[in-house]
C-alpha cells in the first residue's frame, strides 16, 4: 500500500524537468506528477485546477522571467490557505539564504544527485503527512489464533475512518492496528510509512494516529512536559515522541501547513 504524494515541477529547462522527473520514476514510487510549468504563469493554472497538490519542485530563476521569480511565486504559495511543501531546485545558491527564510522542505542544486532527492523527500515523508482521505476499503492481512490453538493469516476489510492507531510491535517487526469496534488487527507485515495516508498522523518513531478519532492530550505522570494522546472510541493511551509534539499540536488546531517544522 502505497500513499501518493503529488506534485509539480515548475522549471523553464524541458531537460531540467525531464532530469529530476527520471529520478522520481526510478527512486520514489509514492510520487506522482501532476503536472509540469515552465512559467509562473503556468504553474498558477494548474494549482488553481488541481486542488490535491501536496508539493512543488521550484527553480528559483526562471530567465524568461526573472533570476527571482520562484522566489516570488513561493512567497504567494506561502499564503494559500493549505500551502503545498516545497523543494527549491536551482543551479545557483544565490538567493539560498532567502530562500531558507521561507521555510521549505528542502533546497536541492544542480545538477542533481540521486542521494539528495532522497534526503529532500525523506525529510518530506517525515514531516509533511498527506490529509487527503482514502476511500474504499483496505484489505489488511493479519495473524489470527484458529482453533487448534495455531497461528494463521487471513484478511480484514477495512476503511480508514475504522482505524484508531496503528502501532509497531515491540518485539517483531510487525504492526497491529486499533479499530474503533474495539478489535485488534495483529502480526501485520507492512511497515509504518505505509500508513501515513488521510488523517493518519505519526506521533512516535513507533506509532501513528488518526485524527479524527483523538479526544486530547494529556500530561504523563511524574514526566515533565511529556505527553500521551488519548482517544474518543478507545481507553488505550499511548506516548508522544517530543519531537512530534508540535506536529500533533498544529495538525489539531488545524494549524498544520501553516507552521512547517523549522530545523532538521
Amino acid at each position: 500500500m502505497i500513499t501518493l504524494r503529488r506534485v509539480l515541477l515548475v522549471d523553464d529547462v524541458p531537460y531540467a524537468r525531464d532530469d529530476l522527473k527520471d529520478i522520481l520514476g526510478r527512486r520514489h514510487a509514492d510520487i506522482e506528477i501532476a503536472g509540469e510549468a515552465e512559467n509562473i504563469a503556468k504553474a498558477w493554472a494548474l494549482l488553481q485546477a488541481d486542488n490535491a497538490i501536496d508539493g512543488v519542485f521550484l527553480d528559483i530563476d526562471l530567465p524568461t522571467e526573472s533570476e527571482r521569480a520562484g522566489l516570488d511565486f513561493a512567497y504567494n504559495l506561502n499564503r494559500l490557505p493549505c500551502p503545498p511543501w516545497i523543494i527549491f531546485v536551482t543551479g545557483s545558491s544565490k538567493h539560498a539564504l532567502e530562500a531558507h527564510q521561507l521555510h521549505p522542505a528542502h533546497y536541492l542544486l544542480k545538477p542533481l544527485e540521486d542521494r539528495a532527492v532522497d534526503a529532500a523527500l525523506d525529510w518530506v515523508r517525515n514531516h509533511y503527512p498527506v490529509h487527503r482521505k482514502v476511500t474504499g476499503r483496505i484489505a489488511v492481512k493479519h495473524k489470527i489464533r484458529n482453533r487448534d490453538g495455531d497461528d494463521e493469516f487471513c484478511h480484514a476489510f477495512i476503511t480508514l475512518e475504522d482505524v484508531v492507531y496503528v502501532q509497531k510491535n515491540n518485539s517483531a517487526s510487525t504492526l497491529k492496528i486499533k479499530l474503533q469496534n474495539g478489535e485488534t488487527l495483529d502480526g501485520i507485515t507492512s511497515g509504518l510509512k505505509d500508513w501515513e495516508m488521510g488523517g493518519l498522523l505519526q506521533i512516535h518513531r513507533s506509532c501513528l494516529v488518526n485524527l479524527d478519532h483523538v479526544q486530547g492530550l494529556k500530561p504523563r505522570p511524574g514526566e515533565e512536559q511529556a505527553y500521551k494522546v488519548y482517544f474518543k472510541s478507545c481507553p488505550d493511551e499511548l506516548p508522544i515522541g517530543p519531537n512530534y509534539l508540535p506536529i500533533l499540536r498544529a495538525a489539531l488546531t488545524g494549524d498544520m501547513r501553516r507552521q512547517p517544522p523549522k530545523g532538521r
